[in-house]
């Protein structure tokens, strides 16, 4: 049995398990494609907690913890570490749940939302479009003055986030960049542990400047025999 040390990366406490066989199962049966349903499958399982726990977890304690659980997998039955260790950063500075500059606000992604985005569009310019819907705001601003609402019932926080979605597809180009912009800037300081972008499968993982960004799957974390079946 693998021993997991206890992980805090958001100001809670977490405790990764090995997952037993069935539980394994349960992740593989999920379409790859649907990374992220993947991964809360996943951790819901290795955490023994309620799957909406994780879904409302940060995209990036998310990936931290399928990482650690995939570096601590390696450590104990191959004697070494995994190449997943070079993702994370080697200070990681203060997490952070949103950062204010200037009248905007960038909060952090959570595992909700990218499923939500993944099973919903096809490239890299919808998911950004996507992250700017969910992910910021501008103080007074007409449209963009308040975040989707994540305490309401699910249909009504989609609906104010599609009205959001709506507004900012409809901007000029140079307005929409300008956004991007102040969001990119924003969210770059948010990325205290792991740095996160964006590609037309969905999220990925940066590296240095030189490397290719990581393209991370819980079945990264399964089993030799569960990963060939899957």
């Amino acid at each position: 049995m693998i021993i997991f040390p206890i992980e805090n990366i958001s100001g809670t406490d977490r405790k990764l398990e090995e997952l037993a066989f069935k539980d394994a199962l349960a992740v593989s049966v999920v379409e790859p494609k649907l990374n992220e349903k993947r991964i809360s499958v996943f951790l819901s399982k290795a955490l023994k907690c309620d799957i909406e726990i994780v879904r409302n977890m940060s995209v990036q304690e998310r990936y931290f913890l399928n990482l650690k659980y995939a570096c601590q997998q390696s450590r104990t039955l191959l004697g070494m570490d995994s190449n997943f260790s070079s993702l994370f950063n080697e200070q990681p500075n203060s997490w952070q749940d949103q950062i204010n500059l200037s009248g905007i606000t960038v909060r952090q992604l959570t595992g909700r939302e990218a499923e939500y985005i993944e099973e919903n569009v096809n490239n890299a310019a919808e998911w950004i479009a996507c992250l700017l819907a969910f992910q910021i705001k501008y103080h007074g601003h007409a449209e963009l003055s308040n975040f989707p609402d994540r305490t309401k019932t699910e249909s009504e926080f989609i609906e104010e986030f599609l009205q959001r979605l709506d507004y900012l597809k409809n901007l000029a180009e140079s307005d929409f960049e300008k956004c991007f912009g102040d969001f990119n800037s924003l969210n770059e300081l948010l990325c205290t542990h792991l740095n996160l972008g964006i590609s037309n499968e969905g999220l990925v993982l940066k590296r240095g400047a030189d490397d290719a960004p990581v393209r991370f799957c819980p079945a990264s974390c399964l089993s030799r025999l569960i990963r060939d079946l899957d």
